[in-house]
């Protein structure tokens, strides 16, 4: 690695090993590009203060909270207090000034107006019956019930028959992945193999080298005789071999898009149909009716009054003056109710 200096952007091109510095990050040219290896910028220096704490080291929670000045309200999720002789209203009270009242009360001559009106107290009275009272009425005797044809301007009060129509249907289905078989295979087979060996073939060696024994007659010579031989295997015979063979194919599989459900489904509906107007018109009979007529009879008695001529009439109005209150002063106490308060801050 060779450092080649700071620059304002990263150079098009370098060599491996190539070192540069733009801004506060470090890059190596490695593989056809430079690559980052390190950021000075991530670093908060230990000169940086947290309310008047240097990071110079680890800052604890005491140091924290004296910086911070943290009473002991700062602990509490909520906190009240109850304040005495709170005033909760005040009682109001009644007042009625204590005095009196005098006036001057006298009469005076005042006109007077009287209506008058004519009265007959006696006569007749006659009840004469005009045109004599007759009826009829409309006797229904049927119901026509016709249909017609919508005219223009009308509105069809009934829709007999008519058909629905489904349109624009769209189904958006839910997919997933799935395996399936794109080719069976064919079953395996094992075609059995088989090892030969032939014959070895076989020479005389010695078992022992020379086989030294005290003679019999006299146990201070020893006599000396040739070991004894036996057959031994000088060339192994050749082993054929043939393996067994294994045959056949595994199933081949492919991934294909499937149908895992309806995620939604919407279609537009309409109705068509004839309209028609449907209508009832009443058959009625002109019908007479029979009414019976009613009998008047009428009296009248009157009775004679006397004394109803008017000859005079006089009037007094009552006048009132010289109004004069004469009160006494009185002072109005309210009474102000008070209570316990307590106030919670959250």
């Amino acid at each position: 690695m060779h450092f080649i200096g700071v620059e304002e952007s990263l150079p098009a091109t370098g060599e491996n090993g190539d070192v540069v510095v733009v801004g506060t990050k470090e890059y190596v040219y490695s593989g056809g590009q430079w690559k980052e290896i390190g950021d000075e910028g991530l670093w908060v220096p230990n000169t940086r203060t947290i309310a008047g704490i240097d990071l110079q080291n680890n800052v604890t929670k005491s140091e924290l909270q004296t910086a911070l000045e943290l009473a002991a309200l700062a602990y509490k999720s909520s906190a009240s207090v109850t304040v005495n002789d709170y005033a909760t209203g005040i009682t109001g009270a009644s007042y009625t000034p204590a005095g009196s009242v005098t006036a001057t009360v006298g009469e005076a001559d005042a006109s007077a107006t009287l209506t008058r009106d004519n009265y007959t107290p006696t006569g007749d009275v006659t009840i004469t019956a005009g045109t004599a009272a007759a009826a009829s009425y409309d006797k229904t005797t049927g119901v026509t019930v016709a249909s017609a044809a919508v005219a223009e301007g009308q509105t069809a009060n009934y829709t007999p028959a008519g058909s629905v129509n489904i349109t624009n249907i769209t189904v958006t289905p839910s997919t997933g992945t799935a395996s399936h078989v794109t080719n069976s295979g064919t079953a395996y087979t094992l075609t059995g193999g088989n090892a030969v060996k032939g014959s070895d073939i076989i020479s005389d060696f010695a078992t022992e080298g020379v086989v030294a024994a005290i003679d019999e007659n006299d146990n201070e010579m020893l006599v000396f005789s040739a070991a004894g031989t036996a057959p031994a295997v000088t060339a192994a015979g050749d082993v054929t071999y043939s393996a067994p063979v294994l045959s056949g194919a595994l199933p081949t599989f492919e991934n294909v898009s499937v149908a895992t459900g309806i995620q939604s489904a919407s279609g537009t509906a309409s109705f068509s149909g004839t309209g028609t107007i449907i209508s009832a018109t009443p058959v009625n009979t002109s019908t007479a009716a029979v009414v019976t007529q009613p009998t008047f009879t009428a009296a009248f008695e009157g009775n004679e009054e006397t004394g109803l001529k008017v000859t005079g009439v006089g009037y007094k109005k009552t006048t009132v003056s010289d109004f004069d209150f004469e009160g006494t002063a009185a002072t109005i106490t309210p009474t102000l109710n008070k209570g316990d308060k307590t106030i919670t801050v959250s």
